[in-house]
């Protein structure tokens, strides 16, 4: 495999405990290979992550958990 990106899916705005907006950002891994017939995307996992780059964890469909502090953001839009 030549590389392997991150794909945008969706923006989900959320609201921590605090009451203040969080972006939580969807994404998928796509990886790129050179083939012969030209280079080829193969899609993978998804993932969660805030706006600046903090991994998020689902816990159900509107409540999503910050990895590394374990604060819950709940979907608000």
């Amino acid at each position: 495999m030549d590389g392997v990106r991150q794909e945008p899916l969706e923006e989900i705005l959320c609201r921590s405990g605090a009451g203040c907006e969080v972006l939580v950002i969807r994404f998928r891994f796509l990886a790129t290979e050179k083939t012969e017939s030209g280079l080829r995307e193969r899609p993978g996992a998804q993932g969660w992550k805030t706006a600046a780059g903090e991994p998020v964890r689902l816990l159900d469909r509107n409540l999503y958990e910050v990895v590394s502090s374990g604060e819950l953001l709940e979907r608000a839009s």
